[in-house]
């Protein structure tokens, strides 16, 4: 299916949604709708569904609802270049996230951040950049070690320590902490090995 035709059949389907009052169902079509959008590179109009979806949340009482939007809309602005939109909108993503103890959507806020750092640093080629990285990528990490055993599967976690060990190794390498660096990478290929040998894809192709 087509992008322009799911995004119809999708905006039908939310018309539907609004008319029984489900609100719920709507929050979902309008996160569809926003990743659809922006897959399709339409950054502002998948800006104004995932701003749906968080309005939508707030009414629902939703709060994973509203951190996800949050996330949403912060990578939005990130691919548009607005550094300092995306890290407001991605910092309360973790906020949320840490406020109802979702270990596992506080992980990924805070890669989310990392990468956002990176993108900075391509800009304004700044060491801070990369050491705001390379923090947020460590925090992350520890979140995985430390808490997400146990809760998600072992092929998911291997996942989640390959591509921060990617992007820790990404950092290194932009700092010439090249020892680093390359233990980074090493350490990445053994858990895209392990991703590999459960039957999953490799998270370092990505």
């Amino acid at each position: 299916m087509n992008s322009a035709r799911e995004i119809k059949q999708l905006q039908k389907a939310k018309s539907k949604a609004q008319k029984n009052d489900n609100l719920r169902e709507e929050a979902t079509i309008c996160n569809q709708l926003g990743e659809l959008l922006s897959r399709s590179g339409d950054y502002e109009a998948a800006i104004g569904e995932h701003t749906q979806e968080l309005s939508l949340s707030e009414v629902l009482n939703d709060v994973i609802g509203r951190a996800v939007a949050h996330r949403k809309i912060g990578e939005c602005y990130a691919e548009m270049g607005n550094i300092k939109a995306a890290l407001e909108h991605q910092r309360l993503h973790l906020d949320l996230a840490r406020s109802v103890r979702d270990h596992a959507e506080e992980q990924r806020a805070l890669a989310t951040i990392g990468r956002t750092y990176l993108f900075r640093y391509e800009s304004d080629q700044s060491r801070n950049s990369l050491e705001q990285a390379e923090d947020a990528f460590l925090k992350s990490l520890g979140i995985v070690e430390d808490r997400l055993k146990g809760t998600v599967s072992v092929q998911e976690v291997s996942e989640m320590k390959a591509r921060l060990f990617l992007n820790l190794g990404l950092v290194c390498d932009h700092l010439g902490e090249t020892k680093r660096c390359n233990d980074f990478i090493r350490r990445s290929s053994l858990h895209c090995g392990e991703e590999s040998a459960a039957g999953g894809s490799l998270p370092c192709k990505l």
